[in-house]
């Protein structure tokens, strides 16, 4: 039944991405560019994290991959956090980059009131996530192509281990300056990045080439990463459910969901077996 129940989760996850991908003519880098830039949002911030996605196509960015202060200046820029004047100098720099680059690329920025920053922790603030984000695009040129060839899990977890450049590292907002400290994604963020979109990518990519070992790549990673915790999964190992990785809590996740939320125990087999042995 957890077998059953994480497919079937994954399944759930490819239907977002199949449609995403139709959307983007069936451009994989786009469309996965696209998901990560969402997942990078986490709950609070994804929708206005995938609208500055889409207003910044993954090809304008990669006209610059090897300059970070271009990269940061488009996604702050297109991220409506760069329209004030600013006395820091490299806030101007980002600003005149900026202005430069919006008229090159005819560039159309979103709503800088989109962003949410309450009840976050400083170290979630989207500017702080907008940061870790242009580095992981200057450090990863094809990023899609990369993940695709990465066969272990390390490799992977190195792959997203971003931090941030020297100005976000005394910052957390614009315009303020904070005690020093690292920034780095941390590992709890990026077994999300990987459970929520490098694993359901993998799948689709899989199943829509004929290519099994992709899919077996992106189970063989869930059965590798630790089981993100929540409120379902602690009540689920409180009954001594197994919870040791993120294959079982993503099936768990299904199935509380899915079927003791409907109700469809007898859809279910736990269910089935429970009710024969009243």
């Amino acid at each position: 039944m957890i077998d059953r129940l994480l497919l079937e989760r994954l399944e759930r996850k490819s239907t977002s991405i199949s449609d995403s991908l139709k959307l983007n003519k069936n451009n994989w880098e786009e469309t996965f560019y696209q998901q990560i830039a969402r997942n990078f949002g986490f709950k609070i911030n994804a929708e206005p994290f995938e609208l500055l996605a889409k207003s910044l196509p993954s090809i304008v960015l990669s006209k610059h991959k090897n300059n970070l202060l271009q990269i940061e200046a488009m996604l702050f820029g297109q991220a409506g956090l760069l329209d004030e004047h600013h006395e820091d100098k490299y806030l101007q720099q980002l600003q005149n980059e900026y202005v430069f680059l919006k008229q090159k690329f005819k560039l159309q920025s979103i709503d800088s009131h989109l962003w949410k920053y309450l009840r976050l922790r400083p170290v979630n603030f989207p500017t702080i996530r907008i940061a870790q984000f242009a580095n992981l695009i200057f450090n990863s040129t094809h990023l899609f192509s990369k993940i695709i060839e990465t066969e272990k899990c390390s490799e992977l977890k190195k792959l997203m281990n971003v931090d941030v450049s020297e100005y976000w590292k005394i910052h957390y907002v614009i315009d303020k300056v904070s005690p020093p400290k690292s920034k780095q994604l941390g590992e709890e963020a990026i077994n999300n990045i990987i459970i929520n979109t490098i694993v359901p990518f993998l799948f689709v990519y899989g199943k829509q080439k004929g290519e099994e070992k992709y899919v077996d790549r992106a189970l063989q990673f869930l059965e590798q990463i630790k089981g993100e915790q929540n409120s379902i999964i602690k009540k689920w190992d409180s009954l001594e459910m197994p919870v040791n990785n993120a294959y079982s809590t993503q099936a768990l996740l299904q199935l509380k969901n899915e079927y003791c939320n409907q109700k469809k125990c007898l859809s279910c087999s736990i269910g089935n077996y429970l009710l024969k042995n009243l």
